[in-house]
């Protein structure tokens, strides 16, 4: 099992139906919310098929100097086989599109 740990921007939320959405995904266990974090457990991850989850936030608080947030994957039964990365609203990011 696989658990994708997903961290909300500040001032963030996932939307509802969006999350509604990843708990019927392809492979996707259980998808539960603890904190500021979105926690998604997928059954195995293919080796040779890429799959693609999308999570919709929504903005509830504006915050100035926003921070990137961290996404980290990892074995259920091997935490140690990690990887992680960070994110950040576009907006933020200069892109005013």
């Amino acid at each position: 099992m696989v658990i994708l740990d997903i961290k909300m921007l500040s001032g963030f939320v996932p939307d509802p139906q969006s999350l509604k959405e990843l708990k019927g995904a392809l492979l996707v266990d259980l998808v539960e919310e603890k904190k500021d974090h979105v926690m998604v457990y997928i059954w195995e991850l293919p080796k040779d098929i890429p799959i693609n989850y999308k999570l919709r936030l929504i903005q509830e608080l504006s915050v100035q100097n926003l921070k990137p947030a961290v996404v980290k994957m990892y074995d259920y039964y091997q935490p140690s086989d990690q990887a992680e990365t960070e994110y950040i609203h576009t907006c933020a990011a200069g892109n005013t599109t």
